[in-house]
C-alpha cells in the first residue's frame, strides 16, 4: 500500500508558509495611503510650513525693522535739510531792519519785499517746501505775529496777523536756536513738519524765528515710498521663499512617495521591488538600507516557502517565528489525528506508469492539502498516498474534533470531483479493471492527549506527534476494509461533535484494535 514515498504537492496552496493568516486587526497599508493622507497632514507639507513659518516671520521682522530704519533715514535727511535750510535763510535776514518794523505789518517795505522774493526762490528749487515764514516775538511769550508768510498752496497768514505758539514747543525753542520738529504738527494752516532759526541782534536779543514748513503730503508720499520699497523688497524675498519651499518639497516628496510605494510592496507580500533613489544624502542612504531589507525578507521568504514544501505549512511559520520552536523537545496537547488512505493504491501502482500515477497522487495530495489548511488542521506528513495530519497542534484549533470529521467529509466530497476529471484516464481504467468504480479513501480519526514536538537530532528533526492517539487512529483507518465504511472515528471523537453531526452518526460497536487491551467504540459516517 505504501510502496511509493513522494513530497508534498507543489502545489502554491500547499507550499504557501504560514497556512491561513489570522484575520487582521487593521487592513495592511498599500501605497494608495499615502494619496488617502490629508495635505496638511503629509511630511513635506508641515516641514515646509514650518520652514516657511519661520522665514516669513523673520521676513516680517526685517520688513518691519528695513522700513522703520528707511523711514528714519528719510525723516532724519529731511530734518538735515530743513535745519540747513532755515538757518541759510536767517544769516540773510537783516535782524535789525525787521526790529524796526511797525509791528502791525509793512508788506510793502523794502526789506519785506526783497525777504519775500528770496523765500519764493528758495521755495522754487526745492518741492518739498510748502510754505516759508518770518515770525516776530510780542510782549505774551506764546504769541508771535507774521511778517512774511509765502505760501506755495493754500493758506498764508497776513503780515501782522497773531500766531499762537503756546503748544508749539520746538517752535519757542526756535526763537533761541534752530529747532526741527521730529512728527507732524497741525494748525489752521494744514499739517506739517516744521524746522525754525531765531533772528537776533548783534546783543543777542531774539527778535522772532524764520520757519520752514514741509507739508504732510510730502511726508506721507516719503512715507509711502519707503513702504512700497520695503513690500517689494519683501515680496520678492517671499516669491523666492515659496519656490524654495516648492523645490524643497518636490526633494522630500519624491524619494519619500518611492520609498512609501516600496514599503507598501513589502506589506503586501511583494519583496521584489526595490526603491532605487540613486541619491547621496540620507534618502539615498535610507533607500539603500531599505533595498537591502527587501532582499533579505525576500530571501527569507524563499527560504520559508522551500521550507513549507517540505514541513507543513504551519510548522514552518511557527519555527521561522518562533526560534524556540527549532529546539528538540515537545508538549502534551489535547488533538485530534486524523488519517488518510487511498483504498487499492499498491495495485494501481504496479499497473500505472510511475510517472502517471505521481502525477495523479500529487493532484490527488494537493486538493487534500487545501481541504485540510481551509478546515485549520496541520498535515505532519505525507506516506506515500497516506495522509497524517492532527487538529489542535502546533496551532490552537477550537472544537478540533468537530473540524476533523468534516475535514473528512469535505476530503470526500473534493475526491468525488476528482475522480470525475479522472475517470477517462488510465488510472480510471485501472480502477475499472481491479473492481474499483472510483479512487476510494479511507480516514480514521481519534481524540486524545499526544505529545508534539521536534523529534529527531540537532543537525536533522521533524515536526511530528506521538502517543497512543496517533496509532489508534491508523488502526480505525484500517479498520473500515473490515466494515466495509470509508470514515471512522472513535467515541472520544465522537462526544465532542454538535447535534448536526452526531444526527449523521451511525455507531459500529465495540471493536478490538491492534495494541490495545481495551476494545474502542466506532462510529461512521
Amino acid at each position: 500500500m505504501r510502496a511509493v514515498t513522494v513530497s508534498a504537492p507543489e502545489t502554491p496552496e500547499a507550499a504557501a508558509p504560514g497556512g491561513a493568516p489570522a484575520p487582521p486587526t487593521e487592513p495592511a497599508p498599500d501605497a494608495s495611503d499615502a494619496l488617502r493622507i490629508k495635505w496638511y497632514r503629509r511630511f513635506h507639507v508641515r516641514l515646509t510650513a514650518a520652514q516657511g513659518g519661520v522665514v516669513f516671520l523673520v521676513l516680517t521682522v526685517m520688513a518691519a525693522v528695513f522700513y522703520q530704519l528707511g523711514y528714519h533715514a528719510e525723516l532724519t535727511g529731511l530734518q538735515g535739510r530743513l535745519r540747513a535750510t532755515v538757518a541759510t535763510l536767517a544769516l540773510h535776514v537783516d535782524v535789525p531792519a525787521i526790529a524796526a518794523l511797525d509791528p502791525a505789518g509793512e508788506p510793502n517795505s523794502p526789506e519785506v519785499r526783497a525777504l519775500y522774493q528770496r523765500f519764493k526762490a528758495v521755495a522754487g528749487t526745492d518741492k518739498d517746501i510748502s510754505t516759508i515764514y518770518l515770525l516776530r516775538k510780542t510782549a505774551d511769550p506764546g504769541r508771535l505775529r507774521f511778517v512774511i508768510d509765502y505760501a506755495n498752496s493754500g493758506d498764508a497768514g497776513r503780515p501782522g496777523q497773531l500766531y499762537d505758539a503756546s503748544k508749539l514747543p520746538k517752535m519757542r525753542e526756535g526763537l533761541e536756536q534752530v529747532a526741527v520738529e521730529s512728527q507732524l504738527w497741525g494748525d489752521e494752516f494744514g499739517l506739517s513738519l516744521s524746522g525754525y532759526a531765531p533772528l537776533k541782534l548783534p546783543s543777542g536779543e531774539s527778535v522772532g524765528l524764520v520757519g520752514v514748513d514741509v507739508d504732510a503730503v510730502r511726508v506721507r508720499k516719503m512715507s509711502q515710498r519707503v513702504l512700497t520699497t520695503t513690500l517689494a523688497l519683501y515680496g520678492v524675498a517671499g516669491l523666492m521663499l515659496v519656490l524654495l519651499a516648492f523645490w524643497t518639497g518636490r526633494r522630500i516628496r519624491g524619494p519619500l512617495a518611492e520609498i512609501n510605494a516600496a514599503a507598501a510592496r513589502i506589506a503586501a507580500g511583494d519583496f521584489v521591488g526595490r526603491a532605487h533613489i540613486a541619491r547621496k544624502d540620507e534618502f539615498g542612504l535610507v533607500a539603500r538600507h531599505f533595498d537591502t531589507i527587501a532582499a533579505s525578507l525576500q530571501e527569507r521568504d524563499f527560504i520559508r516557502d522551500t521550507f513549507g514544501r517540505y514541513v507543513s505549512a504551519e510548522v514552518a511559520r511557527r519555527v521561522l517565528g518562533d526560534r524556540t520552536m527549532a529546539a528538540l523537545g515537545g508538549e502534551e496537547r489535547e488533538a485530534t489525528i486524523l488519517f488518510s488512505d487511498i483504498q487499492g493504491y499498491s495495485t494501481m501502482n504496479e499497473k500505472v506508469d510511475p510517472h502517471e500515477m505521481i502525477d495523479v497522487l500529487n493532484s490527488y495530495l494537493g486538493a487534500m492539502n487545501e481541504v485540510i489548511d481551509a478546515h485549520e488542521g496541520v498535515v505532519i506528513e505525507f506516506v506515500g498516498d497516506a495522509i497524517l495530519c492532527v487538529f489542535n497542534t502546533p496551532n490552537d484549533v477550537n472544537e478540533h474534533a468537530q473540524r476533523a470529521v468534516r475535514c473528512a467529509l469535505a476530503m470526500r466530497e473534493r475526491l468525488a470531483t476528482l475522480n470525475a476529471e479522472w475517470i477517462h484516464t488510465r488510472v480510471g481504467e485501472v480502477w475499472r479493471e481491479s473492481g474499483y468504480s472510483e479512487l476510494m479513501t479511507r480516514v480514521g480519526i481519534h481524540t486524545g492527549t499526544v505529545v508534539a514536538g521536534n523529534i529527531g537530532s540537532r543537525t536533522r528533526m521533524k515536526y511530528g506527534v506521538l502517543g497512543d492517539v496517533v496509532n489508534v487512529a491508523a488502526r480505525l483507518e484500517q479498520l473500515n476494509k473490515q466494515l466495509q465504511t470509508s470514515i471512522l472515528f472513535s467515541q472520544a471523537t465522537w462526544e465532542r461533535l454538535d447535534g448536526d453531526l452526531k444526527a449523521r452518526v451511525v455507531p459500529q460497536g465495540k471493536h478490538a484494535v491492534r495494541g490495545r487491551e481495551a476494545g474502542v467504540e466506532v462510529y461512521a459516517l
